[in-house]
């Protein structure tokens, strides 16, 4: 069935039926021309049968001899293919004619050409009462007409096949080059930008395979600029996370430290006792409160300890991390598939996946229990599943589908240099599924990306 959905079954089968139309309209024509031969041929044959009779009795001799030339004139028309003479005797035939032999015709082709038989009497006094009596037989005829009619339509159908068969050759030409830019399309629409198709077929259809080719070419070419930006937006990205880091710890630190030594003091100098000693100790635990704010900032925002101690590591003590300041939730971890990891680029990509994935599910969906998942084959795939409040709830602190929040904006620009695809939907029984997939051809294309800067 899918030869008559296609561009070559619908064209081919429009050019059959257009070819059995015309036939069958042939046809029709030529029966109804072959029948009006027939009735002509028999009118002319008849005229002339009849006129041979009145010249031969004009000349017929009288008395004895009569009867010898009536009967030569009848076997004069032995095998006349028109015609047939008899001698009659009131209802009686004394003598008649011989028809020749008609060939054999179909019995559907002799009931369209066949048409009534015509006589003529012809009387005189010589006959004595008797009379010829000349009558059309068409059968040889409709047998000549059947031969032209057979002839012509085995012409036709020859040349009706030749037809389809070049139109076949045709198509076949020109679906090929068509189908491999079907293939080319669709793998451009996978993202493989390094698709090209043949420049073969039809001038046409080469045109188009032509301007195929210098489209997927200029794709790639964006293709490869937009990876270098984002890697690039990336890279400027963790430059302003190190140096926020690096200001809040040499800025605040000892600011932060020299507070929590004046409180000290201030205790010292007071006395255990008192309200002023009272107000230093609250004073130094809300800066002690603040030293630990700023170390969990510069924890979040430095990412130095993947390469010191790997990415399985540096994910335990993020779950580690959440855990301490959420009581009541649980982390599943799954992902011995780590190992020694994946990649610098690859790495930093997840550990931020999952760090933003955690904030949604912990402080924005108000989760119990996050299920974190990670698997290595070809591609790299992360999923993360909460059992929080589900959708609303993170649409508005962590993004939306389509991308709409800052969360899942910045996670698709760290997978974007990479070739990875994130998504996010309802998880079956109840929460979010946030699922990330990283092609190991991406290390590859981040590569790729460096070395163009």
């Amino acid at each position: 069935m899918s030869f008559f959905r296609s561009l070559r079954g619908q064209f081919f089968v429009s050019v059959m039926l257009v070819l059995l139309v015309a036939l069958t309209l042939l046809a029709a024509v030529a029966c109804w021309h072959a029948r009006r031969s027939v009735e002509n041929e028999m009118a002319m044959a008849l005229e002339a049968a009849d006129r041979i009779v009145d010249n031969a009795l004009v000349s017929m001799p009288a008395g004895g001899q009569g009867d010898a030339y009536l009967a030569r004139l009848v076997r004069s028309f032995d095998d006349n293919r028109h015609v047939r003479v008899a001698l009659m005797d009131g209802p009686a035939t004394i003598a008649a004619s011989r028809l020749a032999p008609a060939d054999t015709v179909p019995g559907w082709y002799r009931r369209l050409l066949e048409i009534p038989i015509d006589s003529r009497r012809d009387t005189a006094p010589a006959l004595g009462g008797r009379t010829l009596l000349v009558t059309t037989d068409a059968h040889n005829e409709i047998s000549e007409a059947w031969v032209q009619f057979r002839d012509g339509a085995l012409f036709l159908s020859l040349f009706s096949l030749l037809m389809l068969g070049l139109v076949h050759l045709a198509m076949n030409r020109i679906a090929g080059p068509l189908a491999r830019l079907a293939r080319g399309f669709e793998k451009l629409g996978g993202g493989d930008y390094a698709a090209r198709v043949d420049q073969a077929g039809p001038h046409e259809v080469a045109v188009l395979a032509a301007d195929f080719n210098r489209m997927a070419a200029r794709l790639g070419t964006l293709e490869a600029d937009n990876r270098r930006l984002a890697h690039q937006m990336i890279a400027i990205q963790e430059e302003e996370r190190a140096d926020i880091a690096r200001d809040l710890h040499d800025e605040m630190g000892p600011f932060l430290f020299a507070m929590r030594v004046d409180a000290d003091a201030i205790v010292t100098e007071a006395g255990e006792e008192g309200a002023i000693a009272a107000r230093a100790r609250a004073l130094g635990d809300a800066v002690s409160h603040i030293q630990r704010q700023v170390r969990s900032i510069l924890q979040q925002l430095r990412s130095d300890t993947l390469v010191e101690i790997g990415l399985g590591a540096a994910l335990a003590n993020l779950a580690a991390f959440w855990q301490r300041r959420h009581d009541g939730v649980t982390l599943h971890m799954d992902v011995a598939a780590v190992g020694d990891g994946f990649g610098a680029d690859i790495d930093a990509a997840l550990y931020r996946l999952v760090q933003e994935g955690l904030t949604n599910a912990l402080r924005h969906g108000a989760a119990r229990n996050v299920w974190l998942t990670i698997r290595a084959g070809t591609d790299v795939r992360v999923v993360l599943e909460d059992d929080g409040v589900g959708l609303e709830a993170d649409d508005g602190a962590g993004g939306t589908e389509d991308g709409g929040g800052m969360g899942l904006k910045g996670m698709r620009e760290r997978l974007a240099p990479l070739s990875g695809r994130l998504t996010l939907s309802p998880r079956i029984r109840g929460g979010v599924r946030l699922e990330a997939c990283i092609p190991r051809a991406g290390v590859k294309a981040a590569a790729s990306a460096k070395a163009a800067e």
